[in-house]
């Protein structure tokens, strides 16, 4: 009975051993921690940065169509028309000159 408690208690200081020497150092666990923390708000922040860009890149887009449209209304507007299209002339043959050498 005696070897019993004896080994439950040796098995039991071993244990304990064993799990405080396994582990992370606290410091060092505290400061992962707060870098992921800070990692966290930054990716916050630049979440937010994303969202607003691509929403002011929406409204420039919406403004450039508008503005093409109205570009190209106003170019309608002041092309000048065109005359029916007139049959193309033909012109004669031009007169082909042999030359003869003379003696």
């Amino acid at each position: 009975m005696r070897h019993k408690t004896m080994l439950a208690t040796l098995v039991t200081v071993v244990t304990m051993a064993a799990l405080v020497g396994c582990g992370v150092p606290k410091a060092e666990h505290d400061k992962v921690v707060s870098e992921l923390n800070k990692a966290k708000q930054e990716n916050a922040a630049l979440s937010d940065q994303l969202a607003k860009g691509k929403d002011q890149v929406a409204q420039l887009q919406g403004q450039v169509a508008s503005l093409t449209k109205e570009n190209e209304e106003l170019k309608a507007k002041l092309a000048p028309k065109k005359p029916a299209a007139k049959p193309a002339a033909t012109k004669p043959a031009a007169k082909t000159t042999t030359t003869t050498k003379k003696k």
